[in-house]
Formats: C-alpha cells, structure tokens, sequence
C-alpha cells in the first residue's frame, strides 16, 4: 500500500484500522493518480449506493468530477481513501471527504462505501477520520444533504457523538453537525 510522496502530501493522516471481519484496511490521503482507482469503486458501487451518494442517478463520473474530487489542497479540501489488496493490485472500497464552503464557516462532508464492505465499521471509521482531520484544520461544522431513509448514517453519526440536527427541505435532510 505505497504511496506516491509529493510536495505538500500529508502523510501523517495514513494509518491502519482493524474492522468488525478482522480485516485490515489502510486509510490514506488521496492522489491524483488514484482516477482509475476511484472510477473502479464507483463502478462497483449499487445504483442505490451512488443514490445516497449523489442524492440523483450518476451513472458514470465524468472527467471533471473525477478531476475534481482527485486534485485537492489537503486543506480547504480532502480526501481520505481505504485501500486494500485485491487481485494483486490496490483498490479503493471507500471514501470519505470534505470541502470548505467558499464562505468558510462550513465544510459539505460526503462518504461512500462499495456496497461488500458495508457493516463492518468502514463507514464509522472514515467518517470520523476525516471529521477529525477537519478539526485539525479548524474546521467544527460539517453540513451534508442526506436521504431522509439513510438510517445507517443517522446511526452512525449518533454513536460517533456528535451533535447533530436534521432539517427536512425539499424531500432530503440538511445534516448539521457540529463535531
């Protein structure tokens, strides 16, 4: 699970995690070579994975999202990958993520897990890895939308602590959380 050191990666936020299956997954930073690997998760993602992802129907990533969401600061924008071994090769089963709101008094945070390693805690973990790596860089309020029925994230935000208010517009929730 080597990564590509470059100016400005920050390699202290790598680190292994343990989950409920006995596996062992190493969390790392985003790179911009990691495209195919990203394009490779999505295409393994259910249709109703990529729903509560996008909250619309993504059937492909175009190249400006995959731009996008692969060439960031590490600061006002970041991204945490999980990487296992899989076919002799690294793949990406999830991904969590932040970026500060132009105003800076937010960050929008968004998660997506490939749907066979579901439950087992990735979610949990990266969720509250990239909050905390928020923190580092002063950020305390993350806001997201979420579909009203995403009870696992519901869930998984009470039992990580966090105070956190939900409010119903235009059929989906704005997801305050003030970690």
């Amino acid at each position: 699970m080597s990564t590509t050191a470059k100016d400005g990666y920050p390699s202290q936020y790598e680190h292994w995690i343990s989950l409920k299956n006995d596996k062992e997954i190493f969390l790392r930073p985003i790179l911009p070579t990691d495209e195919p690997l990203l394009v490779d998760l999505f295409n393994k993602l259910s249709d109703q994975s990529r729903y509560l992802r996008f909250l619309s129907h993504h059937h492909v990533l175009s190249e400006d999202m995959l731009y996008h969401f692969t060439h960031i600061d590490y600061d006002s924008e970041f991204a945490l990958v999980a990487v296992i071994k899989e076919d002799g090769k690294d793949a990406i089963i999830a991904v969590g993520r932040y970026m500060l709101d132009p105003s800076g008094n937010f960050a929008d945070l968004a998660i997506a897990v490939r749907d066979d390693w579901q439950h087992f805690g990735l979610g949990k973990s990266l969720l509250g890895s990239i909050v905390d790596i928020g923190r580092d860089h002063g950020i305390s309020r993350f806001e997201s939308i979420m579909d009203p029925r995403n009870d696992i994230v519901k869930m998984v935000l009470q039992e990580l602590g966090y105070d956190v208010k939900y409010n119903l517009r235009d059929g989906v929730y704005q997801v305050v959380i003030v970690a």
